[in-house]
């Protein structure tokens, strides 16, 4: 081993291990509860199908016993944590103004993706994204926050959450869910010699592709709720796949959903920042989230 370098602390802890040999490798530590064993197998058996199929993605590293991940014990958790190891994708993230090109790639990069992921039937303990909340995240609509989340956004926030359970309730009926990214947006896509490649698979579940699709849309749009590059994420999509949206307005439903969830996570971490910037954080993404769903009925 020659270089350790801490990446990412954000949810797991990511090391990029750089060795004498010139190799590099991503080393992703588990938080106890984040993730089941089974949801780790699954994420691990997944990318090593995608990678067997030709798709830029980490490429797991089996321990010597052929397991997915080790454990790693801390006296300061009751828990034991996870340790994983995948080749290094190298490569710049694909990021908020990126060529009209590689946003093309990026699309039809997705449709293989969620094409695999049809036929990927070995989705053991995985969780489902079956509710607008599939962490069982609600600080939202806890009265104790009340001084936080206005009673306008909150509103907005009950309509996007009724909207998101309808659709869901309607894609069960049509069709089965399949595995997917489930947190696919530009700082998770990197393109390197003008291949595009996906990283941290640490979300993928049991869903449809407009729910991951819908993330892509709110990621891309955040503050603004629009991105310039919609029309080419589609065109790239349909080089590989007809586009998944049945029902004209899920996607953008979706989109509202990841709204939902982002300001879910910002009020129950509200205890780190002040107050009036949690609650204009709040009412920003409650007037994104409305946009969004103003375009479901269009």
């Amino acid at each position: 081993m020659r270089d350790v370098q801490l990446v990412s602390s954000e949810w797991n802890h990511t090391f990029r291990i750089d060795t004498s040999d010139g190799a590099a490798y991503a080393l992703r530590i588990y938080r106890p509860t984040r993730r089941t064993d089974d949801e780790i197998e699954t994420e691990v058996a997944w990318l090593m199908s995608l990678a067997d199929a030709g798709l830029r993605i980490p490429r797991p590293i089996r321990a010597s016993d052929g397991s997915a991940f080790v454990r790693v014990e801390d006296s300061d958790s009751p828990e034991p944590w996870r340790a994983a190891v995948f080749t290094w994708i190298p490569g710049e993230r694909l990021g908020d103004d990126p060529a009209r090109s590689a946003v093309v790639d990026f699309g039809e990069a997705i449709a293989r993706l969620h094409e695999h992921g049809r036929q990927f039937e070995a989705t053991r303990g995985l969780r489902r994204w079956d509710s607008p909340f599939p962490h069982g995240e609600r600080s939202l609509f806890d009265r104790a926050h009340a001084d936080v989340v206005d009673d306008a956004s909150s509103v907005v926030f009950e309509r996007a959450a009724d909207a998101v359970r309808r659709a869901i309730e309607r894609l069960w009926s049509e069709e089965p869910p399949r595995i997917v990214h489930g947190d696919l947006h530009q700082e998770n896509v990197f393109v390197h010699d003008g291949e595009v490649a996906f990283v941290d698979f640490d979300d993928c579940m049991l869903a449809w592709p407009v729910q991951d699709l819908g993330v892509t849309m709110w990621e891309v749009g955040e503050d603004e709720a629009s991105w310039p590059y919609r029309e080419a994420l589609r065109t790239g999509y349909e080089q590989m796949a007809p586009w998944p949206e049945r029902h004209i307005g899920d996607i953008d439903t979706f989109a509202a959903n990841r709204g939902l969830l982002k300001a879910d996570d910002i009020v129950g971490a509200r205890k780190s920042r002040d107050d009036r910037e949690v609650r204009d954080a709040v009412r920003r993404h409650a007037r994104a989230i409305s946009w969004f769903l103003e375009r479901t009925s269009q």
